[in-house]
């Protein structure tokens, strides 16, 4: 599955996409071959400007991954928008974590008709 999302705090585009990679389309040159089950990229323009984020989870019930890749979402956001990543900001990275965390989760339960997860 497939899901576009628009940052209401920093006004970017994120992508977050479930199951194996062929699930990743025309993005599937950013995954490369590797033994992961979960990623994060930035994805640029032709002009090299970034696009889009975009999270990749091959197990849409694989919660400790979606939470895990979260975090790099993060912090690749806050570095693209100049936003200090550091002790100093933690309040801010744990809430806007916690954004994405549900809004991903919200999606996934909804669209993959989720009752639990095993955590």
């Amino acid at each position: 599955m497939r899901y576009k999302f628009i940052c209401p705090l920093f006004e970017v585009k994120v992508i977050l996409v479930t199951g194996d990679k062929k699930q990743l389309g025309r993005y599937t040159e950013e995954f490369g071959e590797n033994e992961h089950d979960a990623e994060c990229h930035t994805l640029y323009d032709k002009d090299d400007k970034i696009d889009a984020f975009l999270v990749w989870i091959k197990n849409p019930m694989d919660y400790n991954g979606m939470v895990h890749e979260t975090m790099h979402l993060v912090r690749k956001i806050f570095d693209c928008m100049g936003v200090p990543f550091n002790s100093d900001n933690d309040e801010i990275m744990a809430y806007y974590q916690n954004y994405w965390v549900r809004t991903f989760w919200h999606k996934i339960k909804i669209k993959e008709n989720l009752k639990e997860v095993k955590i």
